[in-house]
């Protein structure tokens, strides 16, 4: 009998070493962003000339505060900077979208390589061609091997 409990609990402690073994890499809840912006620029690891209003991420906000705008005769080229606390290694996307004739198009995807830290930094960048790329913006973050996954929207306006 004694035999009998312990393959039970060997069984046991096999099946969940097993499942951890064969779950992903990561999950979402392995990341968190904390601060998002939209700048000109990013130096030493920071964004500069950042645009104004301030960016953030709509999953904390209603959806309707103001955006920050871009205007291409100031710049030719926009950053989004990420600020993530990450429980784990792995990779963030950033994938970029355009609104064209009220549809998203997705422009561009930028996969970013993190590593365990309260505040690692990364950003990705957007060349701005005034006669194509007006209008509204979309910055969609998510873990790449699960897109679906989002944990944070950022969008901006180009003028």
């Amino acid at each position: 009998m004694k035999n009998v409990a312990n393959n039970l609990v060997m069984s046991a402690v096999i099946s969940v070493w097993m499942g951890i073994l064969l779950s992903p890499v990561y999950a979402a809840s392995d990341f968190q962003v904390s601060k998002v912006s939209i700048s000109k620029d990013v130096a030493n690891r920071n964004p500069e000339g950042i645009f104004s209003p301030s960016a953030y991420c709509e999953k904390d906000k209603d959806g309707q505060a103001a955006i920050p705008v871009v205007k291409t005769s100031q710049t030719a080229k926009v950053f989004f900077w990420t600020k993530v606390v990450s429980a784990t290694k792995g990779t963030l996307r950033h994938s970029w979208h355009h609104q064209i004739n009220g549809t998203w198009i997705k422009v561009s995807e930028v996969n970013l390589s993190i590593l365990p830290s309260s505040g690692y930094r990364m950003w990705s960048l957007k060349s701005l061609k005034p006669e194509i790329h007006l209008g509204e913006w979309m910055i969609v973050v998510a873990p790449s091997n699960t897109p679906d996954e989002i944990l944070c929207i950022t969008r901006f306006t180009v003028e």
